[in-house]
């Protein structure tokens, strides 16, 4: 009898300390609001630079990327199953375009010619998430930052014309903004992956008027933006619609920096790079 009683206490007992385990690691998993993580993300992906007037096409290079920051989920004013979603972060990052084929206008032939980039800088993400059982969250973001850069190129021979617009983003660093639109899908609150497309713009010179108004110029466009989807968008449509307008906005405006860099202010095209990248975040506790 003493034997069956003291297996029931330890079972018993055993039972609820694996209850309480489970409980604890559950805890730590469900996705709360508020809630600000220490991050750490590692991306990697393709990138190929693109310059207006140079006609050169570049086959899939590798880009690395490394991010650490804060990110932070709040309560969404819009629905109960949403969160509301920011993240900063200092990043740095390193890229390399495969040999490209660059057609000399002049001579009316094909060139072989490659690419290099290292860059470093700040950014922040935002967006609207859909929560699905506290476990895991759904959130499209637009990202936008500005960076430090330093372009490598490497060619044979090149006509005159071409190597003089493309030194014009190698030797020493310059300055860049980047903006990038994705899907981050957080998997509790230690783990996370992203898949974005991206777009930098590479100045050939930094005039600080113009590029600040250039920045006053989306952050302005975004809250007008946001304005109007309050009105116009049901509450279950926010995440997307704020998504689609945001990241369609900045990439024509990325578009025309590509041919003026400070655009709208009459200037020289910019150096644009594009780059698909996928990336893992784990949380630093």
């Amino acid at each position: 009898m003493r034997y069956q009683v003291l297996f029931c206490v330890v079972f018993l007992s055993s039972s609820a300390l694996a209850q309480w385990e489970a409980g604890n690691w559950l805890s730590d998993v469900i996705v709360k609001a508020p809630s600000r993580v220490l991050t750490a993300n590692v991306g990697y992906g393709y990138a190929a630079p693109n310059r207006e007037d140079i006609v050169a096409n570049f086959s899939r290079g590798g880009a690395l990327n490394a991010m650490l920051g804060v990110k932070r989920f709040l309560e969404s004013d819009y629905d109960a199953s949403q969160l509301d979603y920011a993240h900063i972060f200092l990043f740095v990052s390193l890229s390399r375009a495969a040999e490209g084929r660059l057609r000399d206008t002049l001579a009316r032939r094909l060139t072989p010619i490659g690419f290099s980039n290292f860059r470093f800088g700040f950014g922040a993400r935002d967006g609207v998430g859909y929560r699905f059982q506290k476990y895991a969250v759904l959130t499209p973001y637009v990202s936008s930052g500005q960076a430090c850069t330093t372009n490598r190129w490497s060619w044979d021979t090149v006509f005159v014309g071409d190597a003089a617009r493309l030194d014009r983003f190698a030797g020493g660093f310059r300055y860049a903004t980047f903006s990038e639109a994705g899907v981050m899908i957080d998997v509790g609150t230690r783990f996370a992956i992203d898949f974005g497309f991206e777009t930098m713009l590479v100045q050939p010179r930094y005039v600080f008027l113009q590029s600040f108004s250039n920045l006053i110029l989306q952050q302005a466009a975004h809250i007008l933006m946001r304005k109007a989807i309050d009105v116009i968008f049901p509450n279950s449509w926010i995440p997307v619609a704020g998504f689609a307008l945001k990241g369609a906005f900045n990439f024509w405006l990325y578009d025309q920096k590509s041919r003026q860099a400070n655009f709208p202010f009459p200037s020289e095209a910019g150096l644009q790079i594009l780059t698909f990248r996928v990336g893992a975040s784990f949380s630093i506790e």
